[in-house]
């Protein structure tokens, strides 16, 4: 592959402020991509086969392969807001914000015309009943895409490897603050997330008889990776992806200001992964 990382500097630029990658001091539908998840269950409820606790997999991908760790090289990183109700008996989407990459400084602006989905500061969090604020803290989510890799095996013990896959992790509540703890802070000032790689691993929780797992990270400093045309077209993608989102986004959420409603088929209309992390711990 060819190392692009002293060419089109200008467009790498433009990349970089979209996909959120700097570590400080074109239209397209909104792609689909796996979501890297760990594990949670002993038994796969559909087939009612034995699964590793505490494992890898790509939910959404051809294969289900479980793996204890994998690589993951981050290649974007935003905070996004989810608002979720119960509707009719089913969980349903209510309202979403655009992807910001700063949610202290960049307004958040979401489908129903208000901002991260009407977030109270953190001050009137501290006051509220702890449910009341816990719901409001499950909203946020630090969305980050890049690529995979690993070799897993399936629940029937097939062998699986994973090169570079596109995927994307959604975190929330007390997997929030991981990515950036234990991957962005180590990152070397004047270098992109891009630039490195880390080694997945999942550490056991519970809390009664509730039982989750947490991403830890283990960033390689010691290896200084490219931006080659592989990583280089997945970015695009992504860009592109993220482009279209906010766009759409930014569409209802004019819309809701100036005429004081919403498209009603607004949730459905738009396609995203909405769907597939309703049980992100």
């Amino acid at each position: 592959m060819n190392d692009l990382s002293t060419l089109d500097s200008k467009e790498m630029e433009e990349l970089a402020a979209i996909l959120g990658t700097a570590v400080s001091g074109g239209e397209s539908s909104i792609v689909r991509v796996p979501e890297l998840r760990i594990n949670a269950k002993s038994v796969n409820k559909d087939t009612k086969k034995p699964i590793p606790q505490g494992s890898f997999y790509l939910k959404g991908s051809d294969k289900t392969a479980y793996a204890e760790s994998v690589t993951f090289r981050p290649l974007a990183s935003h905070v996004q807001y989810f608002n979720w109700d119960d509707i009719d008996g089913k969980r349903t989407l209510v309202n979403k914000s655009i992807a910001v990459l700063n949610p202290y400084k960049d307004e958040a602006r979401d489908i129903l015309g208000t901002i991260a989905c009407g977030m109270p500061s953190w001050d009137d969090r501290q006051q509220m009943d702890k449910e009341v604020s816990k719901k409001w803290r499950a909203m946020q989510h630090r969305i980050v895409r890049g690529v995979v890799s690993y070799s897993g095996k399936t629940e029937d013990g097939e062998e699986v490897v994973y090169e570079n896959e596109p995927c994307i992790m959604f975190h929330k509540n007390s997997t929030y603050g991981g990515f950036y703890n234990g991957f962005v802070k180590k990152i070397p000032k004047g270098h992109h997330l891009y630039n490195y790689e880390a080694k997945l691993t999942s550490e056991y929780n519970e809390n009664g008889s509730v039982v989750w797992y947490t991403f830890q990270y283990e960033p390689d400093l010691s290896n200084v990776l490219t931006f080659t045309k592989e990583v280089r077209d997945t970015s695009i993608v992504f860009a592109e992806s993220i482009r279209a989102e906010n766009k759409y986004i930014d569409s209802q959420y004019m819309k809701a200001i100036t005429e004081g409603s919403i498209d009603g088929a607004a949730m459905t209309a738009i396609d995203s992964l909405d769907a597939d992390f309703e049980e992100v711990a």
